[in-house]
């Protein structure tokens, strides 16, 4: 449970297995496991969802570029938030809104 109230505070910023290893004060292997044994999901996984979700539902609502859904999301620039975007979701942020 802390592992996910951490990843909801700071999905925006920390993207990162070891960030919230250091956090919970635990090496990022031993978290990874604890988290698939109690969820059957990997820290990883559960991480990428909430920024994928984030990002989706920022795409959706219109109200902001695909440059400032990167920049919102903290990514290093438009070029490499679309390429994970699109190995996560199966296709470019500009055709996601389009749908």
């Amino acid at each position: 449970m802390q592992f996910i109230h951490e990843v909801q505070k700071n999905y925006t910023k920390k993207r990162s297995i070891s960030y919230y290893a250091d956090v919970l004060c635990v090496t990022p292997k031993y978290l990874s496991q604890v988290v698939h044994k109690v969820s059957g999901r990997f820290a990883g996984e559960w991480i990428t969802d909430f920024v994928i979700l984030e990002a989706k539902a920022l795409l959706k609502s219109r109200k902001y570029t695909i440059q400032q859904v990167a920049d919102m999301l903290n990514f290093a620039n438009q070029s490499f938030f679309g390429k994970y975007f699109k190995e996560k979701v199966g296709c470019s942020p500009s055709e996601y809104q389009k749908w």
